[in-house]
C-alpha cells in the first residue's frame, strides 16, 4: 500500500513580509500634530509600496479627562491591538491609532474587542473613527475623514 507524503503549499516556501512600520513602544509623550502627519505618510507610502492596506483609527479623550487617564487609555489600546500596529498622540485629547494589513470591513472585530475593552476600563464616553487608505490618498485626508467618523463607544453605563 503505497503512502502519500503530506504536500506543501504554495505559501508556505515564501518569506514572511517585513512590517510595513516599526510598532510603538514607551511613553505617550507630548503631542505632536506635525509629527503625526509626517508619520502617517510614511506609514501610508510604505502601505502603499508593499501593496498592502492600512486602517487609520482616530480616538478622542473627553476633555474632563485629565493627562493619567488619558495614559490609561492609551496603555488600554496597546495592550488590546497587534504589536504591528503603530500608536501616536496626536493632540491634548487625541489618540492615533494605525491597524496594518486590515482595512474597511476587516479591521471590524479589531475594533469591536477595543470598544468592549475601552468600556470595560470605564472609557465608555471615548470617541471613535475610522478611515481605510484608499489608493492615492495623501495622510492629512485620511486623518481627516477619520476624524469626522467619530462617534460615541458607548452610551450609558457599562454593564
Amino acid at each position: 500500500m503505497a503512502t502519500a507524503e503530506p504536500h506543501r503549499r504554495r505559501g508556505d516556501s515564501r518569506r514572511p513580509q517585513s512590517r510595513p512600520f516599526a510598532p510603538t513602544t514607551g511613553a505617550l509623550g507630548p503631542p505632536d500634530p506635525e509629527g503625526v502627519v509626517r508619520s502617517l505618510g510614511l506609514a501610508v507610502d510604505a502601505a502603499r509600496r508593499a501593496r498592502r492596506a492600512i486602517t487609520l483609527v482616530s480616538l478622542e479623550v473627553p476633555s474632563p479627562l485629565d493627562e493619567p487617564a488619558l495614559a490609561r487609555v492609551a496603555t488600554t489600546v496597546r495592550h488590546t491591538v497587534r504589536d504591528t500596529d503603530g500608536l501616536w498622540r496626536d493632540g491634548s485629547t487625541t489618540l492615533l491609532l494605525v491597524l496594518s494589513d486590515t482595512d474597511g470591513p476587516n479591521s471590524e472585530p479589531a475594533l469591536a474587542r477595543l470598544r468592549l475593552r475601552l468600556r470595560s476600563e470605564g472609557f465608555g464616553a471615548v470617541l471613535m473613527g475610522r478611515a481605510a487608505a484608499a489608493p492615492g490618498i495623501s495622510a492629512a485626508d485620511l486623518l481627516a475623514l477619520a476624524r469626522e467618523d467619530r462617534r460615541v463607544i458607548s452610551y450609558g453605563s457599562p454593564d
